[in-house]
């Protein structure tokens, strides 16, 4: 770790204790959640003073088209239909538009010439992925009558909620709202299993993840200068690392979050342990792949759909969670591997409901650690592309496969 990046954490630390010590010994019990409020806004703008306008306007925006749905009955479902498409919009301009206008220039600079293809570079507002989710799980189950609209500044601070802005988990508004409602008393046991929880994140990532990372980068950088044995341990210790890096900022949010007496869900459990694919995808990042299961999978291709439209569903839905993380080729390519990959294990269990002895011979539990160790393979190899190009991720796998 850096000397910059300890005074960073030293600096946040000390920030973070006081605003802890303001919230539960000076700030009144009713002005709490409205001194969270503010700090959020407070927190983004620090990034981007912009991008906290922009938020709060598409909070301001999503607040009077839920109170237009819920006071409108006969017309809800065209101001569901206006802000879904305001909302989606905005997360495909930001996340594609830098990719697509690359794309256009690069094939722009072939005909004509270079120096008078020049687009302008669109900034990505920080935690735009996040917000836009929970926007559109908050206005859907709106319609859905699923939650009630709540107070403005619980909405708001649901969605600017600090502690998880940056990194998630996707909370649903109505595990939040309850307990953003409800008085709070401090309680020094919670608080102390915060801090461990938050220590033990900042564990995984700024230690264990960080000096994996060190370690690994010059073997995956330049495969072609290391063994084989080295590539793969190499690949391993990538998905290692990368599970470090994201479980461990959910467990600094989740601890964070509980210094204010405030739980949200877990985004991973033993994801690595897992005996096959689906395993694995229901117990990693669990708060996004739970909510395309339920905003994109489910209204659009529905459980009881075709085996054909099942199986584009699923295909799709990987596509969309890996590019929600960032519009690139690593991330296309993870989302065809996990897709393809889940598809051809629903396949297999199509298979072994049809012939008695291949259901019975991976009924055994003695094949449960093989399976384990199957699964972890399949999404380890499928890490090479995660922060890889084309050319190097083809450099790892003829390393692996090809050298002699």
């Amino acid at each position: 770790m850096q000397f910059l990046d300890k005074i960073n954490i030293l600096t946040w630390a000390l920030v973070l204790f006081l605003i802890t010590f303001i919230y539960w010994r000076i700030i009144p019990e009713k002005a709490r959640k409205s001194f969270l409020f503010i700090t959020s806004v407070l927190f983004v703008s620090s990034y981007s003073i912009i991008s906290a306008v922009y938020f709060l306007f598409n909070i301001a925006l999503t607040y009077w088209i839920a109170a237009l749905i819920i006071q409108k009955v006969g017309q809800k479902r065209n101001f569901l239909k206006l802000l879904l498409i305001w909302l989606i919009g905005n997360l495909v301009f930001f996340k594609c538009g830098n990719f697509i206008s690359g794309a256009l220039a690069g094939y722009g600079r072939l005909i004509f010439s270079p120096a008078l293809i020049k687009l302008p570079k669109i900034i990505l507002p920080l935690g735009i992925s996040y917000v836009i989710f929970r926007l559109i799980h908050y206005i859907v189950e709106v319609y859905r009558g699923n939650i009630e609209q709540g107070a403005f500044v619980d909405f708001a601070l649901y969605i600017l909620f600090f502690p998880t802005f940056l990194a998630g988990p996707v909370e649903r508004f109505q595990r939040f709202y309850p307990q953003s409602s409800r008085p709070r008393l401090i309680d020094f046991e919670k608080l102390n299993a915060a801090l461990y929880r938050l220590c033990k994140g900042l564990v995984k990532k700024y230690i264990l993840a960080d000096s994996l990372a060190t370690l690994i980068l010059p073997v995956l950088s330049f495969p072609q200068d290391y063994s084989r044995q080295v590539v793969i341990i190499a690949v391993y210790a990538l998905a290692i690392r990368i599970y470090l890096d994201f479980s461990g900022y959910t467990d600094m949010a989740i601890g964070v979050a509980r210094l204010f007496g405030y739980e949200v869900m877990e985004n991973f459990n033993r994801p690595f342990f897992q005996k096959n694919i689906v395993l694995f995808w229901r117990n990693w990042h669990i708060s996004v792949s739970s909510w395309i299961r339920d905003y994109f999978f489910f209204p659009l291709f529905g459980s009881r759909a075709s085996v054909f439209k099942l199986y584009l569903g699923i295909f799709l839905s990987m596509v969309i969670f890996h590019l929600w993380h960032a519009v690139s080729f690593g991330f296309l390519m993870l989302g065809i591997y996990h897709g393809v990959g889940i598809i051809l294990w629903q396949l297999f269990q199509e298979i072994k409901k049809r012939v008695f002895v291949i259901e019975k011979v991976f009924s055994y539990r003695w094949l449960d650690p093989v399976s384990v160790f199957f699964t972890f393979s399949f999404v380890s190899f499928g890490f090479i592309f995660f922060n890889a190009g084309f050319r190097q991720s083809l450099g790892i796998f003829k390393a692996i496969f090809l050298k002699g």
